[in-house]
């Protein structure tokens, strides 16, 4: 069967490469793995060397290309946008105008740089959001939405999904975008555009959302979608900060030190994270009206909002949703390499995505490499799972380093940092010495799949931390460090079949302790990527406070 290569590239972020022979994933990682530059959007030229590496195969050897956007979609409404906030739209052309063009060139860059005859495919961005969702769902059929900050001129695409095919029911256009409103206020209270929104779904839970009245003078539901007051914001010219005057004139100043919140910001977080919420499940409603279908596949960049997917259970709006684990940017990767394997071929061997352990691996000789070279002297050990269950029963915080690498944002139990959820410190400890970030930001329970509905509200598995729940009243006690402020989790159910020595990590954990859960988050400091190589295993656990590395077969103190 023909191997297929997704690539993703010169968006607002995030960079990617995706290997598919037949359906399977064969290998997938975002290029920041690699070059160590947080969201890095440039051409994924090591991702793709790496993915053809795993395989074993040559360029030549590809049946096609897949590339996660197509910039000459919609060109004439690009124009109308520019001439109906001309002059000051021209900034928009200042600030994407490079990117654009390197868009545009993308398949004579990809000849060039693969030396690839074969076909290459500029596809729909969001249809490649749509296939990277429901393609690997365990769903026949289902509804899919996609929403986003902008791609190829939309920010939401619905439709519905049956077997290989994907319909396509309804768009909004940019700069109607629910990303970019949560962007502009990610920006007011402090935070990074594009890469530190997560940030403001945790501080939501330490507000009150008495701003909800002033939000919904901002954006609000329609019978078609969602409206928007543009008169906010700065975004739909492209100028910055993408929040304007009115939002000042109506919160007051801007946050300049994330370090302590004021509550005045914490309420303003929980109040635009609401509206947010209720705009969402109005969407789902409405996706579910439309075709009639109670299951969902969700993806874009606010498909990662996880407390909002959760919501759509929780309320009943679908009976079982789906969102990959590279539901951002970097999943169009996958999606682009199925919908470019459909072109070249008559059909689609589906499997469900159950693994997002799809990076690289490191032998035994390199680990132990790595940690020679930085002077240390490694302790061979025998049994990692039982080792480290044992270490983080005494209250140690553990670096854990195995396998491949994960393909996303999250740390899944392959590049984590581990710590005991019964001790309420922990929170505190690891923010503070080990993550060197906010005091205010959660850590997720990491829970044998079967034993999860002992401790939180959910009954299905939840294998890529996309959905947050309640935990059970009796258990908060029990859990304090992973139990977030409003008495909810993020939580990752882990599958024996899928990640046996992570799941026997948790087992044996609980054994010792009455308790199968296990705090987990990815295993960097703030700014940084998730580590990816043992050596930078290494070099993070020198410089954090922490007290063990368990990495490979080996294990450091």
């Amino acid at each position: 069967m023909p191997y297929v290569l997704g690539v993703i590239c010169y968006g607002w972020h995030e960079a990617a490469a995706v290997l598919i022979n037949d359906g399977e994933i064969i290998a997938a990682a975002e290029e920041e793995r690699f070059s160590r530059k947080k969201f890095d959007n440039t051409f994924p030229e090591q991702s793709i060397a790496f993915c053809l590496e795993h395989a074993g195969i040559r360029p030549n050897e590809l049946a096609a290309i897949g590339y996660g956007f197509n910039p000459r979609r919609k060109l004439f409404k690009k124009a109308l946008h520019v001439a109906r906030y001309f002059p000051k739209s021209l900034n928009m052309l200042k600030t994407r105008g490079d990117l654009f063009k390197k868009m545009n060139n993308i398949t004579s860059e990809i000849r060039e740089k693969l030396h690839f005859n074969g076909p290459v495919y500029r596809l729909n961005h969001h249809l490649g959001h749509a296939a990277s969702t429901f393609l690997p769902s365990p769903f026949e059929e289902s509804a899919i939405m996609a929403i986003d900050g902008a791609g190829d001129w939309e920010s939401c695409w619905w439709g519905a999904g049956r077997g290989n095919k994907i319909t396509e029911m309804g768009t909004l256009d940019w700069p109607l975008s629910l990303g970019h409103i949560y962007t502009a206020f990610t920006e007011f209270l402090g935070f990074s555009a594009f890469s530190d929104e997560y940030k403001v779904m945790g501080l939501a839970p330490y507000g009150t959302p008495k701003f909800v009245r002033e939000m919904e003078k901002i954006f609000w539901p329609t019978k078609d979608g969602f409206g928007v007051d543009f008169s906010y914001f700065n975004f739909p010219t492209g100028h910055f900060p993408r929040y304007g005057d009115k939002i000042v004139a109506a919160f007051g100043p801007p946050l300049k030190d994330t370090e302590e919140v004021p509550q005045h910001f914490r309420d303003v977080a929980a109040s635009v994270q609401a509206q947010l919420e209720v705009i969402i499940c109005h969407l789902t409603r409405m996706v579910v009206k439309r075709t009639g279908l109670k299951t969902i596949c969700l993806a874009g960049g606010v498909g990662m909002n996880c407390v909002a997917n959760g919501k759509l259970i929780s309320e009943k709006i679908v009976e079982r949703v789906f969102v990959p684990p590279c539901a951002s940017d970097a999943g169009v990767a996958l999606g682009a390499a199925y919908l470019a394997h459909l072109k070249v071929a008559k059909g689609l061997n589906r499997r469900p995505m159950e693994s997002a352990l799809l990076g690289a691996e490191y032998s035994s000789s390199e680990i132990e490499r790595a940690i020679r070279c930085q002077g240390l002297e490694p302790q061979k050990i025998e049994n990692p799972s039982a080792t480290a269950a044992q270490l983080l029963s005494e209250g140690k915080v553990i670096g854990w380093f195995q396998g491949r690498f994960e393909f996303g944002q999250r740390a899944l139990g392959a590049r984590s940092i581990l710590a005991d959820p019964r001790k309420a410190e922990m929170k505190e400890i690891i923010n503070r010495k080990v993550k060197f970030r906010e005091p205010f930001r959660p850590f997720a329970p990491s829970v044998l799949e079967e034993r999860a509905s002992e401790f939180f509200h959910c009954t299905h598995s939840v294998p890529f931390m996309t959905e947050v729940y309640p935990v059970r009243e009796e258990k908060k006690s029990i859990i304090p460090a992973v139990t977030h402020e409003d008495g909810t989790a993020r939580l990752q159910t882990v599958s024996k079949k899928v990640n046996p020595l992570y799941w026997e990590l948790i087992h044996r954990f609980g054994e010792l302790t009455g308790v199968p859960v296990v705090l987990n988050t990815s295993f960097n400091v703030k700014g940084q990527p998730i580590v990816s190589t043992p050596a930078q295993a290494v070099e993070t656990f020198l410089n954090t406070d922490i007290d063990a590395l368990v990495c490979g077969n080996f294990l450091v103190l």
